[in-house]
Formats: structure tokens, C-alpha cells, sequence
């Protein structure tokens, strides 16, 4: 047997007022605010449109304040310039109530071969749709495009103008429409989590390039 150790970090909610319930990490930087624009949404009067931010480093992920009118809190604590999360750590927004918990567990997998990724994953051109192990995907159009540009190109870096345009279609602008196929690619990733953990592993982020899907 192969032990094999693997890390999960994710962002899981502590009340109703913030979707989504739960959140893998797994990208480069997600914001946090009142505006249904962003990864995490906490909707609280007390909570800034753009609130917060959460970057990954070469050492983990470090909350931000972005000058919020109330500040952001880490166990209580408001938050001076940034800081490191540790496992187990809650966030405040607006307030020191807590609202979102931290979570960075390594998980143990016994496995007598190597997990299947791509493998598992089929695309049906005749009902222009995928499965997972004959399961069903439910995809909206956009993730749906989104996919099967990067698996018809899997184990190569897809620039990002090429994943917006199998998206939504040319033309694309970088400016304008960075921040929408990063939220694409991160809502894609997560609902590959809930079919299966491997698939969102295998949507890769290439900072400065694109994505790549290995398999």
C-alpha cells in the first residue's frame, strides 16, 4: 500500500449570511466582501463592498484587510496589515463575530494504485455534456466551454485569452475580464470538488500563463 499525504484548505462558513457554504482553495487570491461579485459574499450591512482579501504565498494564505470602514478580525483580533491563517483560525468581517473558519488539514490517502483524474472524466459530444464515472457533471454553459477547452488540451497551458474566448467568445480584454474567468475557473473547480477532489486537483493555475488541466 502507498501512503500518500495531501492538503486541503478550504473556507467554511459560520452563518447564513455568507455563501458559499463552504469554499476549496485552491487559486492564487480571493476577495471578500458585500458585492455578489466576489468568491466569498458576506451580506452584512456592517461588511464593505470589497472587504478583504486572501492571497496564497510560497508559505501558506495570508488575510488582508482592503481598508474596510470596520476592519477584519482573526480570533477575535483585528487585523493590522496582514497575516498569516493557521488551521482552525475564524474571521470576522465587520466585526469580531465569527463568520468564516479556516481550515488546512492534511488527509492521508492508502491507495494501492494511483488515483485516477482525467481517466475518470468522460465528455459526451452527442449530449454535449460530461460524466464522472458514468455520474452525470452538471455544468452552466460557461464551465461547460471552459472544460472542454482545457481537457481537449489537457497537459498543455491554455493561455487565458484562449480559456475566456471557449467561455464567453471573443473579443477579450485583460483588464475587464481578468477578474470574470478567474471566478469561472474558481466556481469550475469547485463544483469539480463536490464530483470528485482528484478533478479539482487537476485544474491547475499557471500564474502569468493560464490553466492547465493535467492528465
Amino acid at each position: 500500500m502507498i501512503d500518500t499525504d495531501l492538503a486541503t484548505v478550504r473556507l467554511v462558513a459560520l452563518t447564513p449570511a455568507v455563501s458559499p457554504p463552504e469554499l476549496i482553495l485552491t487559486d492564487d487570491r480571493y476577495d471578500l466582501g458585500r458585492s455578489a461579485v466576489h468568491n466569498v459574499v458576506v451580506r452584512l450591512e456592517t461588511v464593505s463592498r470589497l472587504h478583504a482579501a486572501l492571497e496564497r504565498r510560497a508559505d501558506g494564505y495570508w488575510l488582508a484587510d482592503l481598508g474596510s470602514a470596520n476592519g477584519t478580525f482573526v480570533n477575535g483580533e483585528r487585523l493590522v496589515g496582514s497575516r498569516r491563517l493557521a488551521d482552525g483560525d475564524v474571521i470576522g468581517l465587520g466585526g469580531p463575530e465569527p463568520h468564516l473558519r479556516f481550515l488546512e488539514e492534511a488527509l492521508t490517502v492508502h491507495r494501492s494504485e494511483p488515483a485516477p483524474t482525467t481517466p475518470r472524466l468522460r465528455f459526451d459530444p452527442a449530449g454535449l455534456s460530461f460524466t464522472v464515472d458514468g455520474r452525470a457533471l452538471s455544468l452552466p454553459p460557461t464551465q461547460l466551454r471552459l472544460l472542454h477547452h482545457l481537457v481537449s488540451h489537457a497537459g498543455q497551458v491554455c493561455s487565458r485569452e484562449s480559456c475566456a474566448q471557449a467561455a464567453w467568445g471573443p473579443p477579450y480584454d485583460p483588464l475587464l475580464d481578468r477578474d470574470a474567468l478567474d471566478k469561472v475557473v474558481s466556481k469550475l473547480r469547485s463544483r469539480l470538488a463536490e464530483a470528485d477532489p482528484w478533478l479539482a486537483q487537476a485544474l491547475q493555475s499557471r500564474r502569468g500563463e493560464g490553466y492547465l488541466f493535467s492528465g
